[in-house]
């Protein structure tokens, strides 16, 4: 599995833009790194801060799901409420992690914006 083979997952164009648009700003964050992962039939590009898996981005049909993972809001510099104000639609989830479904790239790049104003 690698990143190309994530990218097959997706069919809708928009949301194939969407996810070259986290890859791309997610590999020229400093210290991050990137890597396809596969597990069933929940196939995911994990992103890491050192050894922490802080962010990730699973594949779907029309939309890309992003996720800000517990160790990433630990570091309390992304914080929930400034998620929420800024994407109405992005969840909780009932692990404590943070969800958005990204169908563009124009959407992507606000993510990637908010990520790289909270570093």
């Amino acid at each position: 599995m690698n990143i190309d083979d994530l990218r097959g997952e997706i069919a809708s164009s928009d949301a194939k833009a969407a996810f070259d648009t986290l890859v791309a700003g997610f590999g020229a964050l400093a210290g991050l790194s990137m890597a396809a992962h596969e597990q069933g039939f929940l196939n995911s590009l994990r992103v890491f801060r050192d050894s922490d898996y802080c962010f990730a981005v699973v594949p779907n049909d029309d939309w890309v799901l992003a996720y800000i993972r517990k160790p990433e809001l630990r570091r309390g510099k992304l914080l929930p409420e400034t998620v929420f104000e800024q994407f109405p639609d992005a969840r909780m989830t009932s692990g404590g992690e943070i969800t958005l479904r990204i169908r563009d790239a124009q959407t992507a790049e606000r993510w990637l914006d908010m990520i790289r104003d909270a570093d």
